[in-house]
């Protein structure tokens, strides 16, 4: 499955989703998640060890939601898996999210204190769709 070209500027633009990972104990759990899209891939960035990358490591399987702000009946659903999860080491991914959604030149310094780059390593979600919903 791919994201349609008639719902690509949910993903190109600073539009937030919500991301939704399963719990051990198989109750859902959102967070609120800046994304993107490579072509093939939905892609989330955030800090290991935070809950949702827990979660994904326990259970890779994932939904994911964005509606339009301009009109809540145009949306995506993406539902799949966690195909990788890679080290975004140098932060050029995080930092390319912070100005997409911010316009901040960087994550740390701007949107994240300077001081918390020395304590999170950040990863990136690589989710492959297996069921793409869309309306509107």
């Amino acid at each position: 499955m791919s994201i349609p070209d008639s719902h690509r500027d949910l993903f190109d633009n600073p539009i937030c989703g919500i991301l939704t990972t399963v719990d051990p104990n198989g109750q859902p759990q959102n967070s609120v998640i800046w994304c993107g899209y490579d072509g093939e891939h939905v892609l989330v960035n955030t800090a290991e060890g935070r809950k949702k990358d827990r979660n994904v490591r326990n259970n890779p399987k994932v939904a994911l939601i964005v509606v339009d702000p301009k009109d809540e009946m145009r949306w995506i659903d993406v539902r799949g898996y966690v195909e990788h999860i890679d080290h975004d080491a140098d932060c050029s991914h995080i930092d390319l999210l912070a100005k997409q959604y911010s316009g901040y030149p960087s994550f740390f310094g701007y949107a994240a204190p300077a001081e918390a780059q020395a304590t999170q390593k950040r990863i990136i979600f690589r989710i492959k769709p297996e069921k793409v919903v869309t309306l509107g």
